[in-house]
């Protein structure tokens, strides 16, 4: 009985060897089916314009830039340069970079323009090939966000900053129709 065990001992302690060196191989030649690029962004500060505001209206950008998540649409944030309240008044989020700009100008539509109200927050966009400028036009202090056009889904974005300017920047007495 000895006898009959002794070529299976022997295939095994080849096998399992072998078997191991194999598999490490085939590992290591396996395309990672994670899509590493986020390591390789850019995430050094954004040089922004800083808008020139009230102090009312100061107090409450400061109050969206002080609740902004730190990602949005799985995208980092980033520190934001341009002068003094930079990082008061503006938010930056992955790269390209997304730009959100407490303060911007506020837009001037038709009250038949369409506009989207995503999760509290109503937006009007215009867009070229460079991407989308969406600017909020039912808060007393506007919020612009450019999203560039790498960016596939940009209401993504505007969902992941929606909650905190609608916690942070107050409704404007002068909302148009379709935003409510």
């Amino acid at each position: 009985m000895g006898k009959t065990r002794l070529p299976a001992l022997i295939a095994t302690a080849v096998a399992l060897p072998v078997a191991a060196v194999a598999g490490i191989l085939v590992f290591g030649f396996m395309e990672p089916a994670v899509d590493d690029s986020r390591f390789d962004q850019d995430l050094s500060p954004v040089s922004v314009e800083v808008p020139q505001l009230s102090d009312e209206d100061a107090v409450q950008c400061l109050a969206m830039t002080a609740q902004a998540p730190e990602r949005v649409a799985e995208l980092p944030a980033r520190s934001v340069e341009g002068g003094e309240h930079a990082a008061e008044f503006v938010l930056a989020y992955g790269d390209p970079a997304v730009v959100a700009t407490c303060g911007a100008d506020a837009v001037t539509i038709e009250d038949t323009a369409v506009v989207y109200l995503l999760d509290g927050v109503c937006w009007f966009t215009e867009g070229d090939g460079d991407g989308t400028e969406w600017t909020t036009v039912d808060r007393q202090v506007p919020v612009h966000v450019a999203v560039p056009s790498e960016y596939e889904q940009p209401v993504d974005v505007l969902n992941g900053l929606a909650e905190t300017i609608a916690a942070s920047v107050l409704v404007s007495e002068d909302a148009p129709s379709g935003c409510s």
